[in-house]
């Protein structure tokens, strides 16, 4: 049975699965689904409650929140999503080098891994933005700098594991090049868990990208942002309660979307690891 069967025949990940690709397809078609521009301030209808022209009610300019919760998407799920397939490919090459080819190289590399993992991430991460100035970009390259470096020993560890496999040590007696050892034998042994790291760790990254938005150093105003809705509705949440209750939401089920389906993925491609 196939892991898209597995998947399918797993409730859990079946759900989380739609979830996140429901919210995929929201995002994109986000400027045909939005009822209103996002970020078109109408003073008129500041907090406007929730009704049929307005289906999650209006903010403290008047926007409509159901039109920024879509356009979000894009700023909250998709630089999430742009994060880690940057880190994964930075963590995976440097990881993949540093396990195949050993010797002085794998030692300068760990070493490296080691300064950079003996800080907290959060520390550093609010360091880096505070060094190259407030900015979603900054945030992204500051989650990035943070996890390369966990990436890079995780893969070194499987590299070094199927490294001493029979059919890799007959593949390089016989002479076979090492992009093709690389590519037909490492990467697809590799893959299954960097696939589960990277589901769990993306909810991580929203909850970060989200975190510095609220307190400033992300997503800027007049942005779509959940993090930075939130924010926005702070100070009124004692009256308005519901301005911080819809974003919250959003980040709460995205964020769980992803850590269950990486627990069933985990499960699906590694049976042994399955908890009791």
């Amino acid at each position: 049975m196939n892991l898209t069967k597995k998947l399918i025949n797993n409730k859990t990940a079946l759900i989380c699965l739609i979830i996140i690709t429901t919210m995929i397809i929201l995002g994109i078609l986000a400027p045909y689904i939005a009822p209103f521009d996002p970020n078109k301030v109408r003073i008129v209808r500041k907090y406007a409650a929730i009704s049929s022209e307005h289906w999650l009610g209006c903010d403290h300019l008047g926007r409509d929140i159901f039109s920024r919760l879509l356009y979000g998407i894009r700023s909250t799920l998709f630089l999430s999503l742009l994060t880690m397939i940057i880190t994964i490919i930075v963590g995976s090459v440097i990881g993949l080098i540093s396990g195949y080819r050993r010797g002085k190289l794998d030692e300068c590399i760990m070493r490296l891994c080691d300064i950079m993992l003996s800080f907290p991430s959060q520390v550093m991460i609010l360091a880096i933005v505070g060094v190259l100035g407030v900015g979603i970009e900054n945030v992204i390259i500051a989650n990035i700098v943070v996890k390369w470096a966990w990436y890079s020993r995780m893969i070194r560890s499987s590299v070094i594991k199927y490294s001493r496999k029979n059919y890799i040590l007959f593949s390089r007696a016989i002479g076979a090049p090492h992009s093709f050892i690389i590519c037909r034998h490492l990467l697809p042994n590799i893959m299954s868990e960097l696939v589960v790291l990277a589901t769990l760790d993306t909810g991580w990254v929203i909850l970060n990208i989200s975190a510095l938005s609220f307190i400033g150093l992300g997503v800027q105003a007049p942005t779509a942002e959940w993090g930075l809705m939130l924010s926005e509705a702070k100070n009124v949440m004692t009256q308005h309660p519901m301005q911080m209750v819809f974003p919250g939401i959003a980040i709460l089920i995205v964020v769980a979307a992803f850590n269950m389906l990486g627990d069933c993925l985990r499960d699906i491609l590694d049976p042994k690891e399955k908890t009791a």
